[in-house]
């Protein structure tokens, strides 16, 4: 797991953010499209900030508890 901190914010990289999320990289990217926020690029990684983990953990949560629903 690669975790950075920069400007007391934690930065996730992709591989970071599907070991948490446990779900295929291909859906964590198409997500990432739609979710604007702090991008950086550091040694060809690119790092998302600690708000867009969360929001991807919201997104998640409320996917699956609606196919529970269903």
């Amino acid at each position: 797991m690669v975790i950075f901190v920069e400007d007391d914010c934690k930065m996730y990289d992709v591989e970071s953010i599907k070991e948490i999320l446990n779900i295929s990289r291909s859906k964590i990217q198409r997500e990432l499209k739609k979710i604007d926020g702090k991008v950086i690029k550091y040694k060809n990684l690119f790092l998302y900030e600690e708000k867009i983990l969360f929001n991807l953990m919201e997104m998640i949560l409320i996917e699956k508890m609606n196919k529970q629903n269903d």
